[in-house]
């Protein structure tokens, strides 16, 4: 029972900090202006997957 709890409270505060994550990077993008497109994004994902090197994408952007 007490494993449960532990294993409850860290899922929770991963939870929490991933969400605090996402914040300061919405955050950051608004400021900034720039984002990176989804598509580059997943290739850059995929590629990784497959055990390939990929360059990262860039951040372009998104404000006209």
């Amino acid at each position: 029972m007490l494993e449960s709890l532990q294993n409850a409270v860290v899922a929770a505060e991963q939870q929490l900090a991933f969400l605090a994550d996402a914040e300061a990077a919405y955050e950051q993008m608004c400021e900034s202006g720039e984002g990176y497109e989804a598509k580059d994004v997943h290739r850059y994902i995929r590629a990784r997957a497959r055990g390939e090197s990929a360059e990262r994408p860039q951040p372009k952007p998104w404000r006209e």
